[in-house]
Parts: structure tokens; C-alpha cells; sequence
């Protein structure tokens, strides 16, 4: 859906037996999280247990793709080599429309309380993930 941010490349991520269905979803440019069998909570995508009872029972279940940016950092000097070329980026946390935080890089101008859209990455290498893009008619290309 989206190109890269810079003419540099991100770092490839990597499916692992938990995290298969999140990379398969993304691919197809759908955000699914997780919901706990037990009691029905709504889980970041990264749960492997239920915060609310303590439930191991986690599905996948789509997400709408909306959300609210909650804060944000941008990035000037690069955590390891691989990051190099692409600084500055941003980062952040949005509050998806279900309820649940997701830590992922933002794209377009973030101010604090603004909504957010799922974008996905389809790179060369690796797996297709999610970004958030600002409801400001911001495209990868300017992410600061």
C-alpha cells in the first residue's frame, strides 16, 4: 500500500511460529490482534497472555485499522547500523479503536490525539507489517 519512507532499506522482520498469522494478515493489508478465549479481552498483538485473567487461550481477530496516536519520538541518531539511512523516522504508540496499544512507526506530521490509519509495507525482503499515517493526507514518502 505504501513505498519505503527513504530510498534506504529497513531491516527485514521475521515470522516465527506466534507471530505467523500477524505477518499473513499484513501481507493481505489487513491488522488483525488478539482476543482471549477465556474472557473476551481485546490484546495488543504481541500478547501471549491475557492481562485481564490471565487466559493463554489467544485467537486472532481483525482489527478496524483506526486509531489514536498517544506519543511519539522521533528518531535522530540510529539505534544500531542497520538503521543508519533511515534517520530521522518516528515511532510511536496508537490506541487502536479496539482498545489495545501498538508500538509501531508513524508517518506524516504526529500531534498529540491524532487519528490514525493502518498502512502496510510490502518489502522486498521479509515480511509485510503495518505503519500509522496520520489523517492528514500523509504518505510514506514523508515520513519525518
Amino acid at each position: 500500500m505504501s513505498e519505503q519512507a527513504t530510498a534506504a532499506v529497513w531491516p527485514p522482520m521475521r515470522r516465527d511460529g506466534k507471530s505467523a498469522e500477524f505477518f499473513d494478515a499484513a501481507r493481505r493489508g489487513e491488522l488483525v490482534i488478539k482476543k482471549c478465549g477465556d474472557c473476551g479481552e481485546l490484546l495488543a498483538p504481541e500478547a501471549a497472555v491475557c492481562t485481564t485473567c490471565g487466559g493463554t487461550e489467544l485467537t486472532w481477530v481483525p482489527a478496524a485499522g483506526t486509531g489514536t496516536l498517544i506519543t511519539w519520538t522521533a528518531v535522530h541518531r540510529a539505534p544500531n547500523r542497520a538503521y543508519t539511512e533511515l534517520v530521522p523516522y518516528t515511532v510511536g504508540v496508537v490506541e487502536l479503536a479496539e482498545g489495545p496499544w501498538m508500538y509501531a512507526r508513524i508517518v506524516g506530521k504526529p500531534v498529540a490525539a491524532t487519528p490514525v490509519r493502518v498502512a502496510f509495507e510490502h518489502p522486498a525482503e521479509g515480511e509485510s507489517y503495518p505503519i500509522w499515517t496520520t489523517d492528514t493526507g500523509a504518505t510514506a514518502e514523508s515520513d519525518d
